[in-house]
């Protein structure tokens, strides 16, 4: 049986024991052995809300768009991307140099085709999100610019998968 972390605490006050390793030692001294523990946010720790400001055909590239991307709504940084479906103003995820997507992409800052790129703008299937993608993941214009994606999407859960014996009907 899966539980979420979050289901859980509408029942039961999980203040105390909130860390996923100690509500899984509990479960487990309580009767009830976890089997695994799937942290839903891992890979999003520097995947942020930004927002496209300009985005311009890439000089050197047909199928490439320069992006002016704000995370803060006051600096930009330019991004290279070969998704088209996005145009300025769209809230989006961007990965910044350094983060280790769910899909086990590493995100680093490099050229493409002779221009700079600060990160990445990341689509539902290198979130893993999804098995495919038509391109880059739109999220709510509402989404607050520099949160974490994890937050927005509702991934800052954990999921506990719980063998449940016989001889606890009571679970």
């Amino acid at each position: 049986m899966k539980v979420s972390r979050a289901w859980l605490n509408e029942y039961v006050d999980l203040k105390s024991i909130w860390e996923a390793d100690r509500l899984a030692e509990t479960l487990t001294n309580l009767g009830f052995e976890v089997e695994e523990v799937q942290d839903l946010s891992k890979g999003f720790e520097k995947v942020s809300v930004g927002q496209i400001r300009e985005k311009a055909k890439h000089p050197d590239a047909d199928r490439l768009s320069l992006c002016q991307v704000t995370l803060d709504g006051k600096s930009t940084t330019q991004i290279v991307c070969g998704a088209s479906n996005m145009k300025a103003g769209d809230r989006v995820a961007v990965a910044l140099p350094g983060a280790s997507l769910p899909n086990g992409m590493k995100i680093k800052a490099g050229k493409i085709r002779g221009q700079e790129s600060n990160g990445m703008l990341c689509s539902e299937s290198e979130l893993g999100l999804a098995e495919e993608s038509e391109g880059i993941l739109i999220l709510p214009e509402d989404a607050e610019l520099g949160s974490l994606v994890a937050k927005v999407l509702g991934r800052e859960d954990v999921v506990l998968e719980l063998s449940i014996t016989p001889n606890r009907g009571d679970a």
